[in-house]
């Protein structure tokens, strides 16, 4: 039975050594968009960020040169780029991350889609308000949940009225 090939949509998310110059991090940047072509991917794009502080020490860095590629491709292509990610030595981190085609298919749509051709609402009814945690919800009182009723307050106004 034959296979069939999906393409998907990747992130992948990588930390270059600070201590590396412009030409190793253009050389790294590249090695990685090779593999990814090679292996019938297609490299979106790729974003530079400068260096940044890292939420921890890793292998005795304390700031990384990040990078983020956007890519496309079949399972074997994210397959062979974790593989290659795991073998270098050229990043401290890295993360591949599959994105959520529905989303760009949606922004897509309504990005070209034009507001005349909408469909038309109907009323929704309203929604019930929110319950803030500072208020408690209100609940029907039930015999249960009532306080007992004071007839001595009662008694006594009654009495109030009567000698007036």
């Amino acid at each position: 039975m034959p296979s069939i090939a999906v393409t998907r949509q990747y992130e992948a998310i990588y930390i270059l050594r600070p201590d590396s110059t412009e030409e190793q991090v253009e050389t790294t940047v590249n090695k990685y968009r090779q593999i990814v072509q090679n292996n019938g991917g297609n490299v979106g794009k790729i974003d530079r960020w400068e260096r940044r502080k890292l939420a921890y020490e890793i292998e005795g860095y304390t700031e990384g040169l990040y990078i983020i590629m956007e890519f496309s491709g079949e399972s074997r292509t994210e397959t062979e780029l974790r593989r290659n990610f795991q073998i270098s030595e050229d990043q401290i981190r890295y993360m591949i991350v599959k994105r959520d085609e529905g989303d760009d298919a949606a922004t897509a749509t309504r990005a070209t889609a034009a507001p005349a051709a909408a469909a038309p609402t109907t009323p929704v009814a309203e929604a019930a308000p929110a319950v803030s945690e500072a208020a408690p919800a209100e609940t029907p009182a039930t015999e249960e949940t009532q306080a007992p009723v004071a007839t001595e307050p009662a008694a006594e106004a009654s009495a109030v009225t009567a000698e007036a």
